[in-house]
C-alpha cells in the first residue's frame, strides 16, 4: 500500500517564522486520508500555530497520546 505521508510540526522547542515555540511536543499528521493529531504539546501554542498554519483541528479523526508528561498531554485540558 502506498500513500503520501505529510506530518505537520503544531509546537516544539523550535519554530517557523511566526509561530509559538514551547518545550513539548505536537504533530499534525495526514495519511491516506486521515487526519491524527500526535501529542497536544503543552497546550497555549498549538491552536495558535495550527490556525496559523491553516489547519482545522475539528477535523481531527484520531488522537494519539504517546505519553502522560504535560508537555504531551496540555492541550487536552484546553479541551483540544
Amino acid at each position: 500500500m502506498s500513500g503520501k505521508v505529510n506530518i505537520t510540526t503544531l509546537a516544539d522547542d523550535q519554530a517557523g517564522d511566526g509561530l509559538i515555540a514551547q518545550h513539548g511536543l505536537s504533530l499534525w499528521i495526514e495519511v491516506f486520508g486521515h487526519r491524527i493529531h500526535f501529542d497536544t504539546g503543552q497546550g497555549n501554542a498549538i491552536e495558535y500555530n495550527a490556525i496559523k498554519l491553516g489547519i482545522d483541528l475539528s477535523n481531527t479523526d484520531a488522537l494519539v497520546i504517546s505519553h502522560g508528561h504535560y508537555d504531551h498531554t496540555g492541550g487536552l485540558a484546553a479541551g483540544r
